[in-house]
């Protein structure tokens, strides 16, 4: 017989009832019908219908009683105390499930925390302008030197401001490095020179004062500054009366004309605290150094779509008439938003969100097999709830309820470790990389963060709230040992570790092909020896250098000063330190090319150093000679090629005595010496295209010392700065470190991005290892009863060993091959972040699963070995 009551009266009395009396009235009418159902006496129904009759006054009258006392807010509000206070209770009765599954939903959402904030610094950002969607960033694009977002030259910009019709005006602006004196000691500060018309194009006027006049931009014009708002807080203590003082700049006095808004401080901007007019003539502006950031803004009927391709026409017109200077050179255009970032990027930061949503749903996938293993063993008291009438909306409400309070303490633990994980990567990237210093936990972020804690609940509570309330009563009262959820409780079980070991391979993958790049990269050889090897960084302000004699003067002095420094057994400079810059970018044009096919402009990168560099760095010079002191700006011009250069310019040949010119240059530079090559930073060469040319021919106000010190890195600091010191007391020192470190900043992104990957890789395979252990060592404590049968008729222990970790690796195996298809999914995305290796790389694709299998059998053999030495005696008695 049918053992639910008719569902019409129930229906009209629950509508009758108070809401305070239905669950006890109810209850009572139900138990009744069952008990009456199950010994076949007088129709159960007609019992049901008549007792329902008789409480329908009695219903009517508690209804009237209480509607005057009844508020439904309350009535909720009540509901869901009473629903946390329950659920308090029990997750303080199961304190290991609580801690495990807080902490592992916590590291997750902390993950994602943090990556999110990543993002949203980048994609989220609001760009220091206004109007921003009619703002275009314009860039330089060279294919053979795969620069995708570099800067414009002057002369290029120029054309491009007298040819271009898309915008309502065009602005450049650039980096630049202050020696500001006037204090208690001389110090360095960042600077940009600007367009006037810069604040005008980004509709960001200064909060305080004017912005750059025109006619300020020519020289000899008026000798204006303006402040950042940070320095301007910091130096100034925010006095708006420094208007009309003057600050000195490289020893030059200026007037400070105006303070930025503080938006300005944006990206790699932040850093700028001092502005200064641009002043670019025609007559001068060189076309092969590209320096310039160009920020357009469009008329307002031009589409971007109509802006960049009118820029890019420019491009492909100034490459033509200007075939020397910009061979293989494109103008490129893009909305502000787009142009943040290169497509190199976009990859990245999809892999990390990607790699962030699989540890979010490992960890939810891990606690949702806690909580079926944990409503398996709560059937019993769900089975005597739903006796004594709780429904099952009532019954699944209160099991959601112990999930969003797991995931609420989730999500406060989980800010500390995005916190932490973000002050990490700051700390392992040297505050090199601006996204990283600009990823904040706002209001953005912890919306973020709560919008996850919210939904996680429902990712892993709600199958095993189903389930727990789903349970038949009277066949879970009639178990002694209650439910393990039958085959298909298993099958979810099971699906669920599937679901994480084939996440976790394709995390583990990604993370492998991650770090096996950056050491790849890493590892190609410096072609010098970094031990032993100090820098110092000068640069000389214009008023007391003016002219070249002045400066070759000033670094010879101060080089021979920190020769006689104990400990320093080599000193030499270069604009340039190998390793962490790529020089300056040029146009090279080889002699006689006219006549001999192939041998137009090359791209190189020109670095200036003085006498002995080469022995200083250890580096081999393979032919000719070094630059010498004789070496002057009254005598020839001359060179040393890196070996890459010379078979570039001269394949086959001997370069020694050849000659090259900059192009849109009239001097020619003979080729002197070969030396071997140095490590490029770029991904796609090995070797740097690198060109040496001697200090005193081509002086360069700020220079770097590489020194040979025998002493400690804390030792030689001291007497260093004192003997530079003593040539010229006003200066600032920079970059005062060992070539060790100098190398570590200039890859410190690469660094906590492997250390990124590697935190997700090595969770991605522990909650794997804890799910398979967890759902296996559930298994053998739901078949204990089997298991001791098993042996007391004499099964040996090894079949049954055998037995649980054929059950183990049925899981796995099936996750391993489901992650292996979703990682050759995964590794189209990877092909261009990938070097030394494919994205498919064999190695990888079988030496990650062989790791993650080996961690889940270990995993797996804990349960398996329990289950062969159960003794079957005390487990025949037990149940």
């Amino acid at each position: 017989m049918d053992r639910r009551p008719p569902r019409l009266p129930r229906a009209l009395l629950e509508f009758l009832l108070p809401w305070s009396y239905r669950d006890e009235v109810i209850g009572d009418l139900q138990e009744g019908y069952r008990q009456r159902a199950d010994a076949r006496g007088r129709s159960a129904a007609l019992w049901y219908w008549l007792q329902v009759g008789r409480s329908v006054p009695g219903a009517l009258r508690l209804r009237y009683q209480t509607r005057h006392d009844y508020n439904p807010a309350q009535t909720m509000m009540d509901t869901v105390l009473r629903d946390v206070r329950y659920a308090f209770r029990s997750l303080r009765k199961a304190p290991g499930f609580a801690i495990v599954s807080t902490v592992t939903l916590a590291l997750a959402i902390g993950v994602n925390s943090s990556i999110f904030s990543l993002v949203s610094a980048v994609v989220f950002a609001d760009l220091p302008m206004g109007d921003t969607e009619t703002v275009a960033i314009v860039r330089g694009v060279n294919a053979e030197l795969d620069i995708r977002q570099g800067s414009v030259s002057a002369a290029d910009y120029l054309d491009l401001v007298e040819r271009s019709t898309s915008y309502e005006s065009l602005s450049a602006l650039t980096q630049r490095q202050w020696v500001v004196t006037g204090g208690d000691q001389p110090m360095r500060a960042q600077g940009l020179v600007v367009n006037p018309g810069l604040f005008a194009t980004w509709r960001l006027p200064p909060i305080l004062g004017r912005e750059f006049a025109v006619g300020e931009d020519i020289d000899g014009g008026a000798q204006v500054a303006m402040l950042s708002h940070g320095f301007w807080t910091d130096r100034y203590s925010a006095d708006p009366g420094v208007l009309g003082e003057t600050i000195l700049l490289d020893g030059r006095e200026y007037t400070i004309v105006g303070v930025t808004d503080p938006r300005l401080e944006f990206a790699s901007f932040r850093t700028a605290q001092v502005l200064t007019p641009l002043s670019i003539d025609r007559g001068t502006a060189a076309r092969n150094a590209r320096a310039l950031f160009v920020v357009g803004r469009l008329l307002p009927d031009v589409s971007h779509e109509r802006a960049e391709e009118e820029t890019r026409a420019i491009g492909a017109q100034l490459e033509e008439e200007y075939a020397a200077e910009n061979r293989g050179w494109a103008l490129w255009s893009a909305p502000a938003m787009e142009s943040l970032i290169d497509e190199d990027g976009n990859r990245i930061l999809l892999l990390l969100q990607l790699a962030v949503g699989m540890v979010i749903l490992i960890a939810c996938a891990n606690v949702a097999n806690m909580l079926l293993a944990r409503g398996s063993a709560r059937a019993r008291e769900m089975a005597v709830r739903a006796a004594l009438g709780a429904r099952r909306p009532r019954l699944i409400r209160q099991l959601l309820t112990e999930s969003v309070i797991i995931s609420v303490a989730s999500a406060l633990l989980g800010l500390a470790v995005a916190w932490s994980l973000n002050e990490g990567l700051i700390a392992l990237s040297a505050g090199q990389e601006v996204v990283f210093l600009m990823a904040e936990l706002d209001g953005q972020v912890l919306g973020y963060t709560l919008a996850i804690s919210l939904i996680a609940p429902l990712l892993f509570g709600l199958v095993p709230a189903l389930r727990a309330s789903g349970y038949s009563a009277s066949g879970v009262l009639r178990e002694s040992r209650g439910t393990d959820g039958g085959r298909a409780g298993r099958r979810l079980r099971g699906g669920l570790v599937t679901a994480q070991i084939s996440l976790a391979l394709t995390l583990m993958i990604c993370a492998t092909l991650v770090t096996r790049t950056v050491y790849n990269i890493s590892m190609r050889p410096l072609g010098f020896d970094p031990d032993q090897m100090a820098t110092a960084t000068v640069a000389l302000p214009d008023a007391d250098y003016a002219d070249a004699g002045s400066i070759v003067q000033f670094f010879q002095e101060a080089s021979d000063e920190l020769r006689s420094v104990p400990g320093i057994t080599g000193v030499a400079m270069t604009n340039t330190l190998p390793g962490t810059a790529f020089g300056a970018l040029r146009s090279a044009e080889v002699e006689g090319s006219e006549s001999v096919e192939g041998r137009g402009a090359h791209q190189i990168f020109v670095h200036t150093i003085t006498p002995g560099y080469f022995d200083v760095l250890g580096l081999d010079v393979l032919s000719g000679r070094d630059v010498r002191t004789d070496d002057t700006a009254e005598t020839d011009r001359v060179a040393v090629l890196s070996r890459q250069v010379a078979e570039l310019m001269w394949p086959g040949e001997d370069p020694i005595g050849r000659r090259y010119r900059i192009a849109g240059g009239e001097d020619w530079v003979q080729v002197v010496g070969v030396a071997e090559n140095v490590r490029s930073l770029s991904e796609t060469e090995e070797h740097a295209r690198n060109v040496y040319v001697p200090h005193a021919q081509d002086p360069r106000r700020s220079m770097t010392w590489v020194m040979r010190t025998s002493a400690a890195e804390d030792e030689w600091p001291a007497p260093v700065r004192a003997a530079i010191w003593s040539v010229d007391d006003g200066l600032p020192i920079d970059g005062m470190r060992s070539m060790d470190r100098a190398l570590y900043l200039a890859n410190g992104s690469n660094y906590a991005l492997t250390a990124l990957f590697a935190v997700f890789a090595v969770f991605a395979m522990l909650m794997s290892a804890v799910g398979i252990y967890g759902v296996m060592a559930y298994t053998v404590a739901q078949r204990r009863n089997e298991i001791g049968v098993r042996l007391a008729l004499g099964a040996e222990g090894w079949r049954v060993w055998r037995m649980v970790v054929r059950q183990g690796g049925a899981l796995l195996a099936g996750g391993l091959i489901v992650g292996l298809l979703t990682s050759f999914l995964f590794s189209r995305l990877m092909g261009s972040l990938v070097y030394g290796i494919s994205a498919t790389d064999p190695a990888t694709f079988i030496g990650v699963p062989l790791l993650l299998g080996f961690v889940a059998i270990m995993a797996n053999l804990v349960p398996a070995v329990r289950a062969s030495r159960l003794d079957p005696a005390k487990t025949l008695r037990a149940d």
